[in-house]
């Protein structure tokens, strides 16, 4: 029976990891116990009219799958499964990109010295320090989300829900909302390297006294810093509001042009004003890698490489844009939020 078989998937996603495929094996035998009550030819397979009475009286899957779990809750049951694999995704980025450092703290010095041990040290601590700052990140990120869908929302669409959209919702072009929730967070992390931690964007080399980071970005790109934060902000302002409605509307869609128009002026802007990336001198020596290029070349070829980047993020910004107009305005489809952790 297709219809309870996309129900029991819908009220799967809603629920918490443990034991979840007992609940769903309950909810199926209390189900087809159900339909088989109601069914007047015992033996043949049930009318497709019976099934959806059964599940409308059942009631929506949000509000079954909440029965099953406890209600006070800073990551509710719908966010939960998606919760654990965007965290999951997080901090292994975090942990690779540390380990890189050990393993540069490493590279960098020849033998085994003190330096080296409190390079490490540092290194591990600081590791550490980076999980815990990501799952505060992550966990307050999906606490806001959980919140931006207000209680009487939440409970109209109960209201409002039929075994028919079931079917419906199957048709339609779904946006994940695990890529949502993962560009609000990338989003928070970008606005907070940008505006306090910009100096740790750099080269780092083990000096006399341990770590030393030489910043890569000059004074020319601080110009740009709230302009950068702005649209940064307006992309996670979009963001709830996709969640909250649930689905791609005219609004939302202008407002994504608009934000995306924002982005390629400014990214422009930085393309043709002066170079943001200067090699520091001390640092490059410090390294010695052994390569014949000076500072000077060096940032000019980064700068370069650094335009072609922005020039084909332009084109992706440009391409998206076209595929939002032709989806909203041509096509006249709406893309639903897919809560689903898959």
């Amino acid at each position: 029976m297709k219809l309870i078989e996309l129900y029991l998937e819908e009220i799967r996603h809603q629920l918490p990891p443990r034991n979840r495929d007992d609940i769903l094996r309950e909810i199926r035998s209390t189900l087809m116990d159900m339909v088989e009550d109601r069914n007047p030819n015992p033996g043949e397979s049930p009318d497709e009219a019976i099934v959806k009475a059964v599940l409308k009286d059942f009631g929506p899957p949000r509000e079954v799958a909440s029965q099953y779990g406890p209600q006070n809750y800073l990551v509710g049951p719908r966010m939960f499964p998606i919760y654990i694999k965007v965290l999951r995704i997080v901090l292994i980025v975090i942990a690779a990109l540390n380990i890189l450092g050990l393993i540069v703290a490493i590279v960098s010095r020849s033998g085994y010295d003190a330096g080296l041990l409190d390079a490490i040290l540092q290194v591990v601590g600081g590791l550490f320090g980076s999980l815990f700052t990501a799952f505060g990140i992550v966990t307050l990120s999906f606490a806001a989300i959980e919140r931006t869908t207000p209680e009487d929302w939440k409970v109209k669409v109960d209201q409002a829900w039929q075994p028919e959209d079931l079917l419906k919702q199957e048709d339609k072009e779904r946006v994940k909302i695990a890529e949502m929730a993962i560009e609000i967070i990338l989003s928070l992390v970008f606005i907070a390297l940008m505006n306090f931690f910009l100096d740790r964007i750099g080269i780092y080399y083990l000096g006399e006294t341990g770590w030393v980071s030489a910043p890569l970005l000059n004074e020319n790109f601080l110009r740009y810093i709230p302009w950068i934060t702005a649209y940064s902000i307006l992309d996670i302002a979009l963001d709830l509001y996709l969640i909250r409605m649930g689905f791609w509307n005219k609004y939302a869609t202008i407002a994504k042009l608009l934000i995306n128009a924002f982005k390629i002026a400014v990214t422009f802007v930085i393309i043709t004003g002066p170079a943001i990336i200067t090699i520091d001198a001390t640092a490059w020596q410090t390294l010695n890698l052994g390569l014949d290029s000076t500072p000077q070349t060096l940032s000019n070829l980064l700068n370069t490489i650094l335009d072609v980047l922005m020039g084909l993020s332009i084109f992706g910004l440009v391409v998206d844009s076209i595929k939002r107009l032709y989806i909203e305005f041509i096509k006249g489809s709406h893309a639903s939020i897919e809560f689903d952790a898959k």
